[in-house]
């Protein structure tokens, strides 16, 4: 069914109507709400600066300046009595990691104001889609006051990096995903070439990666913690690790914190469920799909389903053996959707999530305290409505 949706008849079921919302308060007409020959050309145009490649490439030196700059962090916070919260810890760091590829920008009270606004812009959102009054947009609320505060704070930034960008001699650039796409749209005609659709890809590449990256690691560390026998094997894969190893090295060199990665994800996907409209009349399974509705596909349930996961619920890596994977249902996975509109930056979300979890295991055991359970909700991505407290215990000097 989701090979179906996403691949077969994919042409029946588009993103309309139920992503206006999005378009409407946060990312505009960027790659992920963007639909047909727009959609397409957009996808053309930033594909190759997401290829595996390209990732290790131009980012590599990213991931390993940040990841260091928190291990450094986590030596004061672990000498301390005190639990963090998980989620707002990993937030940092994935706010810090895209923020520094998008835009170059390495100021960290920019980097904390940048992310408290778009979380503020996508809790809005989320407000409005649940808001059963549907309470008109005019009438002042302390929620629309932050919101708007919150949209001009971004867009301001954007919007003037931007115009300073273009202002900038083409060899003065930094080396930024910004620059990157700036010098592709320079090649476009100029009815094409505008600051706002720069402006919503911009901030649909730190939404979509943001939130993501950060409640993926929270439940790596969450489930780390809860399956000792299972941290035992991580850790002893990454102390015998060289040192000065790349991010691009270490997919071949750390395989099982790749897949106690993916298997998290299996578990708790961020995107656990995801939309579409349905565009033209279809059947499933004699199932008559009505043109109009909406077909709700959900990686939280079909990564649980027990005809294509042996003993479901259970946390098991060894899934992800090469032996193992290959023998899988190509679409019984799908943390980043699939078909053609599968997330453009899946290589970048794996080579960022495995050097953040190789280089914080190799000093890190993160603790829970005794009878803390997650209370999951869909709040833009699936976390934790409780938060996540832990400790963070340091393993080696």
């Amino acid at each position: 069914h989701v090979r179906l949706v996403n691949l077969e008849h994919m042409d029946k079921y588009t993103k309309g109507p139920s992503y206006e919302p999005a378009r409407k308060y946060w990312l505009g007409d960027g790659l992920v709400t963007s639909v047909g020959a727009d959609w397409k050309n957009q996808r053309q145009m930033l594909a190759p600066f997401f290829t595996p490649k390209a990732v290790a490439q131009d980012h590599s030196p990213v991931f390993t300046e940040d990841v260091t700059w928190f291990t450094e962090r986590w030596s004061g916070v672990s000498r301390g009595d005190d639990a963090v919260d998980m989620p707002s810890e990993m937030a940092t760091l994935a706010a810090s990691i895209l923020l520094k590829s998008l835009f170059s920008t390495t100021a960290r009270e920019v980097i904390v104001e940048l992310g408290g606004s778009v979380e503020t812009m996508v809790r809005y959102t989320q407000g409005r889609l649940s808001d059963r009054l549907k309470l008109p947009e005019w009438m002042p609320s302390r929620g629309r006051d932050e919101y708007n505060a919150a949209r001009r704070r971004v867009d301001d930034f954007i919007l003037g990096l931007i115009a300073e960008r273009r202002a900038m001699p083409a060899d003065a650039r930094p080396a930024d995903l910004l620059t990157r796409m700036i010098s592709s749209e320079e090649s476009l005609t100029e009815a094409n070439r505008t600051p706002r659709r720069l402006r919503d890809q911009c901030v649909t590449m730190f939404i979509a990666g943001y939130e993501t990256t950060a409640k993926t690691m929270s439940f790596v560390w969450y489930l780390l913690a809860k399956h000792p026998e299972i941290a035992e094997a991580l850790h002893a894969e990454v102390d015998g690790l060289p040192p000065g190893m790349s991010p691009k090295e270490l997919e071949a060199a750390a395989p099982f914190s790749l897949a106690v990665i993916k298997e998290s994800l299996r578990l708790y996907p961020p995107a656990a469920m995801y939309v579409r409209d349905v565009a033209e009349p279809d059947c499933i399974d004699g199932y008559e799909i009505p043109e109009g509705a909406l077909v709700m596909l959900s990686p939280y349930l079909t990564h649980r389903h027990p005809d294509f996961w042996k003993d479901p619920m259970r946390f098991d890596p060894g899934r992800w053996s090469e032996n193992a994977e290959r023998g899988m249902h190509p679409y019984a996975f799908h943390p980043f959707a699939a078909g053609p509109r599968v997330c453009i930056g899946k290589n970048f979300a794996y080579l960022e999530s495995q050097t953040i979890l190789v280089a914080l295991a190799q000093q890190y055991a993160p603790v829970l305290p005794p009878g803390y359970e997650p209370k999951l909700r869909m709040h833009g991505v699936l976390g934790p409505e409780n938060g996540m407290p832990m400790f963070v215990k340091r393993r080696r000097k």
